[in-house]
């Protein structure tokens, strides 16, 4: 029998009907409701697909626990395409494996974390285009890789009606990679069945209620928060 695919963009979709106005995320001094913060996503996918990103295309972030790397959690998807959430203590040969062997199409970098990107060895062949992520709540700000900012990056793009449209819940959701404590990294991907299914196991071990609130500390990158986004 025929039933909807099992993806993380469900569970936003309804987050964004049934709780529109309730607190999504909280950062620094700066509040966003759902509907707020679904149109940050939606940005964020329109400048995306504007990029020219689409269906199994792969899209890297280097960056700390950010806004935008959690939206990305879902824009990225959003696109049918792969988010490759790279771990910030890596070097930049390291880094430099990580976006050659992913054939990552666009690079998104803290501005902090531009020198892992700048000192890479080899040119990437895939040539993605960078784009520095600013942080002002962490005094991080400037263009240190040859890109336009995040903001200029995003500016004018039209932003994509959010929905659930997913053709194959087999289909990539991320890339995540090992540390390469004991050899190069090694590239562990996610599906979108997978990625649901876990989200609703986090919601039952941490006893998630209506009114929770969870203060993030995990690392994004690090299995992409055991898919707790």
């Amino acid at each position: 029998p025929n039933r909807d695919p099992l993806t993380p963009l469900s569970l936003l979709e309804r987050t964004l009907r049934v709780f529109p106005g309730r607190l999504a995320v909280a950062y620094g001094d700066r509040r966003w409701t759902w509907a707020e913060f679904g149109g940050e996503i939606a940005r964020m996918a329109g400048a995306l697909r504007r990029a020219g990103v689409g269906p199994g295309d792969r899209v890297a972030f280097l960056a700390p626990n950010v806004p935008e790397l959690l939206a990305a959690h879902f824009a990225v998807l959003q696109l049918h395409a792969a988010l490759v959430a790279i771990n910030t203590r890596l070097q930049a040969e390291e880094v430099g494996y990580i976006l050659e062997h992913s054939g990552a199409k666009v690079v998104v970098v803290d501005a902090e974390l531009a020198p892992a990107v700048a000192g890479i060895p080899h040119p990437l062949s895939a040539r993605p285009t960078l784009v520095n992520l600013e942080d002002p709540v962490a005094g991080v700000t400037g263009r240190p890789l040859d890109g336009p900012t995040w903001a200029e990056f995003a500016a004018g793009a039209e932003p994509m009606a959010l929905g659930n449209d997913l053709d194959d819940e087999d289909r990539v959701t991320s890339i995540n990679y090992t540390s390469g404590t004991t050899g190069r990294p090694k590239g562990v991907m996610y599906t979108h069945r997978g990625a649901y299914l876990n989200a609703l196991g986090e919601i039952v071990v941490h006893g998630l209620e209506r009114d929770s609130v969870f203060l993030w500390t995990l690392p994004l990158f690090h299995c992409n928060g055991w898919c707790f986004p």
